[in-house]
């Protein structure tokens, strides 16, 4: 009789005995792609660091890193170098106004109830502790406050659909309710000393602002489908910095008067959108603007710091962030971004050398990571639309197989720089030898409010077609074999790799759906409390599913309703804990795709969510969709990966 033990080591033996699988595609045989870089690498690399943040005082450094294998935040103190993990897998770093506390955004489950904890690092040893111990609810920081240790926060503690606002003090732990929101607030605005001076109120699909006054809100201007948000407030005025597209079609930095609503232009783009504001904390004035038509644009508005800040591109492109900065503007965090993967640096002083602090997971490997191009072309109704190329190096960019890979949101965009999920899975699909092309199709942000309004009514529409189009534009100049092109996407892009499996499966060889919606009216019906004031702007681009007109067209774009129509194999993978496309919108969809007897393969994460933290589950992701491809596609795979070993344990 063989024992247990003895099962458990031919198991792992058979496990151990996967090899990397070669490429099958005639395009990639022969040819000289870079060595196959480990899945590993690209979800639990240990060297990998991120979030690195000054104190105001300019005393200490934290940073999001790895200690051993876990997660965790790192806090030195820069005069000696002593430093020391906090065992937290944080989402956001935010120093106190007093250089004394640590706030970090932690989401421990992957269901979005986000909490703020609070690290005292004058105590040495001391560990994080929960500001917000309310069950099941939000929580966000809204602002630091200068020179205090409290901060200022928001939570839907109250009411699951709105968001109060808290000054809570981390010492103590004694929260103080600011302001309790009525039930339409959207957005509070505070300045640098915790003063509340405004409050954004949802109307419909459009809003208006409202000022204090006494002991109630005056409203003092509107607007309605205009997107604008406050970079900062300038002190001693009713003005602010805001990034606006009120009156135009494009995001502007502009100087506001929160009585009138006029504006003064202080920069804008012709093409994009400004999508980033710098300001001073010193003169309270915009330092920089960065916006993004292809590659990274910068625009300078501090002679100074541009001369610290262009020298680290290199002169090539990059994206060059200031991401914190010391009270007196001398010792900077700055992020250098490109194509492949983000550099660190810290910043002392003017005329001393840039000290680099780290590195994104794939940086050191760049030497072996693709280049991504921005492409456009003329969707069927004559629309430019914007994307980028990426081409695996070392083969002829000639009839590859390729992966359509779509950016969520839909409100959202790809960027040039190696940023987000889509950064990853690009680098990573592009080192298995595919092409991969991502495409800014209508309804993406950063292009301004006429190509948003696009998208209104075009699930499944016109926002299909720009896809299908990116793909015909890309066997047109000889780069895709027609015959092998996957969609592969997450959220709204794992919609439209359902969409495209089922609606125009004559143009995919395969689909990868990740945390993607499968039923429209569903969608809505079960959107988290939260989504509340936003529903208004989903109903209009999507629909109401109380209008039986309305929801009989949704069903018609919903794929759940097409499964008859499948031609090639899915892949489909969920997080159990997904608070926005719930895991019933996969369970349902792979139960209608296997009783309609359709090749589909289910994955789901448990401990995660809309979109996976854990590297547990970014791992065995990474795992299928590369064995998946491979056998649609062509594509090569690793294999097995000694790290799914231990995997369980995390």
């Amino acid at each position: 009789m063989t024992s247990t033990r003895t099962l458990t080591a031919l198991a792992l033996a058979a496990l151990l005995a996967g090899c990397a699988v070669a490429p099958t595609h005639p395009a990639l045989q022969g040819e000289a792609l870079p060595p196959l870089i480990p899945v590993r690498e690209f979800v639990a690399n240990t060297e990998g660091t991120s979030l690195y943040r000054v104190s105001p005082d300019g005393a200490w450094l934290a940073w999001k890193g790895v200690s051993g294998l876990k997660p965790a935040v790192w806090v030195k103190r820069l005069a000696n170098g002593e430093a020391r993990p906090i065992a937290v897998r944080a989402q956001s770093i935010v120093w106190s106004g007093d250089s004394r506390f640590l706030f970090l955004t932690v989401d421990p489950s992957g269901d979005e109830d986000t909490k703020v904890l609070a690290v005292d690092v004058a105590r040495g040893g001391s560990e994080a502790v929960d500001l917000t111990p309310f069950k099941g609810a939000r929580s966000r920081l809204v602002r630091r406050i200068d020179g205090s240790a409290e901060v200022l926060v928001a939570s839907n503690a109250r009411d699951k659909k709105v968001f109060d606002l808290y000054r809570i003090d981390p010492a103590t732990g004694t929260r103080s309710l600011i302001a309790q929101n009525p039930g339409n607030v959207a957005g509070w605005v505070a300045d640098r000393d915790g003063r509340l001076r405004a409050r954004s109120v949802q109307e419909g699909d459009g809003g208006y602002l409202q000022l204090p006054d006494g002991d109630g809100w005056r409203t003092t201007l509107r607007w309605q489908r205009e997107n604008w948000w406050i970079a900062d407030l300038v002190p001693g005025t009713n003005t602010a910095w805001a990034v606006s597209s009120r009156g135009r079609d494009k995001e502007a930095l502009v100087r506001m008067d929160l009585e009138t609503g006029a504006e003064q232009v202080i920069h804008a783009e012709p093409e994009v959108d400004v999508e980033q504001v710098l300001v001073s904390r010193r003169s309270h004035a915009p330092l920089a603007a960065y916006s993004m038509p292809g590659h990274p644009r910068a625009r300078y508005f501090d002679a100074a710091l541009a001369a610290r800040l262009e020298p680290l591109a290199g002169g090539a492109p990059a994206a060059v962030h200031v991401s914190s900065m010391s009270d007196d503007e001398q010792i900077l965090t700055v992020s250098v971004g490109t194509d492949r993967g983000w550099k660190y640096y810290l910043l002392t002083g003017t005329g001393k050398a840039p000290e680099l602090l780290g590195e994104s997971n794939t940086s050191g490997l760049a030497a072996s990571l693709a280049s991504t191009r921005p492409i456009a072309y003329e969707a069927r109704d004559g629309l430019r639309i914007h994307g980028y190329l990426t081409l695996p190096p070392g083969v002829q960019p000639r009839a590859l197989p390729m992966v359509l890979l779509v950016h969520g949101g839909p409100w959202a965009r790809d960027l040039w720089t190696y940023q987000g999920t889509n950064r990853s899975v690009q680098q990573f699909l592009a080192n298995r030898g595919y092409a991969v092309l991502q495409v800014n199709y209508r309804g993406s942000s950063g292009y301004g409010r006429a190509f948003m309004e696009k998208a209104v009514g075009e699930f499944a529409g016109r926002m299909h077609d720009d896809l299908i189009d990116g793909v015909r534009w890309a066997v047109a100049e000889g780069v895709a074999d027609p015959a092998r092109v996957a969609i592969y996407g997450a959220s709204y892009g794992g919609y439209s790799a359902l969409v495209g499996a089922t609606m125009t499966p004559e143009t995919f060889a395969c689909a990868v759906d990740v945390v993607g919606m499968s039923d429209l009216a569903r969608l809505i019906e079960n959107a988290p409390a939260y989504w509340a004031l936003g529903l208004p702007w989903w109903k209009r681009y999507v629909g109401d599913p109380a209008d039986p007109a309305q929801r009989k067209v949704m069903d018609a774009k919903s794929p759940i309703n097409h499964v008859a129509k499948v031609r090639a194999p899915l892949l489909v993978m969920h997080g159990v804990n997904d608070p926005r496309v719930k895991f019933d919108q996969s369970e349902r969809m792979v139960a209608a795709l296997r009783a309609a007897g359709k090749p589909v393969e289910f994955v789901s994460f448990r401990g995660d969510g809309h979109g996976n933290q854990k590297w547990s589950n970014n791992l065995a992701m990474y795992r299928h969709a590369e064995d998946f491809l491979a056998g649609c596609l062509g594509g090569r795979s690793s294999g097995f990966d000694y790290y799914q070993l231990g995997a369980w344990a995390f």
